[in-house]
């Protein structure tokens, strides 16, 4: 039927092509029709079944938030107290801008000495300490802080000096010596006690509460040596009175110089930041020993020292960094500084050393470090997972 308007009025024509095509257009329209239900049956069979299959991954993405909204609570912004010699680790990693790629916000707080550091910690005022040595912080736990080694500096760099013209063979030579630290120094003790000496008894230990204060008792004689560590090799390098007798890792290999210290409270409050924060570390680890000589020039602008100042312990084969908590070096400190008098043996009966050395964070990074950039150093990656296996397990 066709419309048409002649002056006005209105006349119904048949057409047979608008029939043609208005069935065409219906018996279209209707096919459409039936094909948009039997896909809307399809799509719900199809949610239904999607449903229940990923039940398990609704549960997963559930979980993934909640742990995702834990890891938000933690604080991103991490205080550490910073040694003379500066931490060398810490230096690489905000360089290269590895903390600003975890996110993690880390301000160094220059403190005068390992006392003061690890006052600072006990205190909250800082969250890390990691240039103390290994004794110091063991000192704080025997007494009731709360700190956890989760990883850290120095795995050796530690020294002994004395003048050039005073004789030294080996541990033995301590024998009847005057010994400048402030007491017995644990290393040497636990050298002496293997070697049967009694570090009590058979050295005279002269207290010195500062390194360059050490070296001056050795250069004026009142001292027949001194242990030191690597700020004073500068020092050392430019007296020609004095020379190193040897290098505590000879007397103690893989002691652990400076382990990295953390309230444990805070690590367990932070654990994805304590993760990140060591997963630069090691990363910077890497960056340090392919790059030493830019090293230099990072941390001396850093703690604002002389290029030769911080070549002096830096370029030194014998100055050796490892993010690595070294638990058993620590165990076997514990233990020695016990038998010393260090520790009262009422106050180690009371504590589990082990429950104060946390060796799990340290791993994860690690794994996730070699999962990600083993291919730009498999060796150091390689050497670091080895090492693990040798000393913290």
């Amino acid at each position: 039927m066709r419309k048409n308007s002649i002056n006005g009025s209105t006349v119904h024509t048949y057409n047979p092509e608008y029939n043609r095509n208005s069935y065409k257009k219906k018996a279209k329209e209707k096919g459409s029709s039936m094909k948009k239900k039997i896909v809307s049956v399809l799509l719900v069979a199809a949610m239904a079944v999607s449903l229940v299959a990923c039940g398990n991954s609704s549960k997963s993405d559930s979980s993934s938030k909640k742990e995702s909204s834990s890891e938000s609570k933690e604080t991103k912004k991490v205080t550490w107290a910073q040694g003379a010699s500066g931490n060398v680790l810490v230096s690489i990693a905000k360089d290269q801008g590895y903390f600003d790629e975890v996110g993690i916000n880390v301000i160094e707080d220059p403190v005068e000495s390992s006392t003061a550091a690890l006052q600072a910690l006990q205190a909250k005022q800082v969250d890390v300490t990691s240039n103390q040595g290994t004794n110091n912080p063991l000192q704080f736990i025997s007494t009731g802080s709360d700190f956890s080694i989760v990883g850290g500096y120095m795995l050796k760099g530690m020294y002994i000096i004395g003048k050039k013209d005073t004789q030294y063979k080996d541990v033995t030579s301590l024998k009847g010596s005057k010994f400048a630290y402030a007491g017995v120094h644990p290393v040497v003790g636990m050298a002496l006690l293997d070697a049967g000496i009694d570090p009590n008894n058979d050295v005279e230990w002269l207290t010195y509460s500062t390194n360059s204060d050490r070296l001056a008792a050795v250069v004026s004689g009142e001292a027949d040596y001194a242990v030191l560590s690597g700020d004073q090799l500068y020092a050392v390098g430019n007296n020609d009175q004095i020379e190193i007798k040897a290098w505590l890792d000879d007397l103690v290999p893989n002691y652990g110089c400076c382990r990295m210290n953390m309230n444990t409270d805070f690590v367990k409050k932070n654990p994805t930041t304590v993760k990140l924060l060591l997963k630069s570390l090691i990363r910077a680890e890497q960056w340090y020993l392919a790059n030493k000589e830019e090293c230099v020039k990072i941390l001396a602008k850093e703690i604002g020292a002389e290029e030769d100042y911080v070549a002096a312990y830096l370029l030194n084969d014998n100055y050796v960094s490892s993010v690595d908590p070294c638990k058993n070096s620590v165990v076997k400190t514990w233990e020695a500084m016990i038998k010393m008098g260090f520790i009262d043996q009422a106050d180690a009966d009371k504590i589990n050393i082990e429950d104060h050395i946390n060796t799990e964070l340290y791993k994860e990074a690690l794994d996730e470090c070699v999962a990600e950039y083993h291919d730009e150093d498999p060796d150091f990656y390689d050497g670091r997972v080895k090492f693990f296996e040798e000393n913290d397990q």
